[in-house]
């Protein structure tokens, strides 16, 4: 018994050849075979919109964490709210920074060609998109989630 669960969670674990991979992207696809060689107008305005969502997204949970009312919480205090605020302010540089280096590591064995642009910014834009999904997860006041 034990065996056949090891044996189901090990065979799972892997990808498999129809995985999604990060650096595929509908959108960025669209513009590709849409404009082909003259696709970076398209491309730029597909980067810009899904910046703007982070950004968005970002700014408004920070706001929401920095207003949030303190005294919901147990025993709660300005500092828990300021350290909560903090370490949302850090963890999105860390991310930042994160979601470069995983995209040029995705992205590397496209470098020299004439789709490495596309290929990378997809994997920014997948990786925005998810990062978007994750700033919305977070809820100062536990019970929202």
């Amino acid at each position: 018994m034990v065996y056949s669960i090891i044996s189901f969670f090990s065979a799972n674990s892997y990808a498999t050849p129809n995985s999604p991979s990060i650096v595929d992207n509908k959108e960025v696809s669209i513009c590709v075979e849409k404009y082909g060689d003259n696709s970076s107008e398209c491309l730029g305005t597909l980067s810009d919109i899904t910046e703007t969502k982070l950004n968005t997204a970002y700014r408004e949970k920070l706001y929401e964490i920095s207003h949030y009312d303190y005294r919901q919480w147990w025993m709660g205090g300005s500092k828990q709210r300021e350290a909560m605020k903090d370490a949302f302010i850090r963890s999105q540089k860390l991310w930042l920074e994160y979601r470069q280096d995983y995209c040029k590591s995705a992205s590397t064995g496209a470098e020299g060609t004439k789709d490495y642009g596309a290929i990378s910014l997809a994997c920014l834009i997948n990786m925005d998109i998810r990062r978007i999904d994750e700033i919305k997860m977070i809820h100062p006041d536990l019970s929202d989630g």
